[in-house]
């Protein structure tokens, strides 16, 4: 497992690596960032299939007094941390595996039978993972996991009709070095990818669990979160003067970095 962990942590890191440099270099309007009529319509359509749940309290913020957005609730809450975890890094296993496997077939190092056998029971894993689990661990989030592993396979497909396709990669002026040009390519593609996925569903808080609450600061547990790219871990954040206990559910502020966003203090509580 510690191979295979390695392996979706740093395709991960690579591609929010490549997604995060492009924006950084055409500076981006953080405004962008806000959630756009289809994501408010997806929540409206969530909040309505939830209508009949029990009422979960909300989050409230820095000096507001109304809730601003309800917490992963009911079959989401069910599942052990670890196991959100292990659920989302086969995931990543399974879609780096395709793009890999696309590669392979790009460059004729496997023939067709073997992509057509490994590509198509990787894209059903895959949707399987995605429909059975994830949009049961991360009902609110789901959207923003279903985009953004399915772009894992349309840039596989990407790179074998650009392979295919001399005309596309002869852009690049690399017609002794056809590999190339589709290397290129494709790298261009992942990181138009990313700048769509960040602007559609980035956000800069997440949500923890406090499991040990000090004076001034506190050690929160947070699950994988894919739109504000924060890892599962035990943080130690600031209680910016909200009063905190154990098993606590905040709402987190988080840092930017090129490793990855870590939460830093927190904005909102139960």
């Amino acid at each position: 497992m510690g191979f295979f962990s390695k392996l979706g942590e740093i395709v991960i890191t690579l591609f929010n690596l490549l997604g995060t440099l492009i924006l950084e270099l055409v500076k981006l309007p953080k405004k962008i960032k806000s959630e756009d009529i289809l994501e408010k319509i997806s929540r409206i359509k969530y909040e309505a299939r939830t209508l009949k749940s029990p009422k979960v309290k909300g989050i409230r913020g820095e000096g507001e007094d109304s809730p601003v957005e309800t917490v992963s609730s009911g079959i989401g809450a069910s599942f052990d941390p670890s196991e959100k975890e292990n659920t989302v890094l086969r995931l990543q296993v399974a879609a780096a595996g395709f793009i890999i496997t696309s590669i392979l077939y790009a460059f004729n190092i496997i023939p067709l039978l073997i992509f057509l056998m490994v590509g198509v029971l990787l894209i059903i894993l895959i949707i399987y993972i995605l429909y059975y689990r994830v949009r049961l661990m991360y009902p609110q989030d789901f959207n923003a996991y279903r985009d953004f592993f399915l772009m894992y396979i349309a840039v596989g497909f990407l790179v074998i009709i650009v392979a295919n396709n001399p005309l596309i990669y002869s852009l690049f002026s690399f017609m002794l070095l056809p590999s190339l040009g589709v290397l290129i390519f494709a790298l261009i593609a992942v990181a138009t990818i990313f700048i769509v996925f960040r602007i559609r569903y980035h956000r800069e808080y997440t949500f923890g669990e406090v499991i040990e609450a000090g004076e001034n600061t506190s050690q929160v547990r947070v699950d994988y979160d894919i739109r504000s790219n924060v890892k599962p871990d035990i943080y130690i954040v600031e209680n910016n003067k909200f009063k905190v206990k154990e098993h606590d559910i905040v709402k987190l502020a988080i840092e930017s970095s090129w490793g990855g966003n870590k939460p830093k203090k927190i904005i909102g509580k139960k």
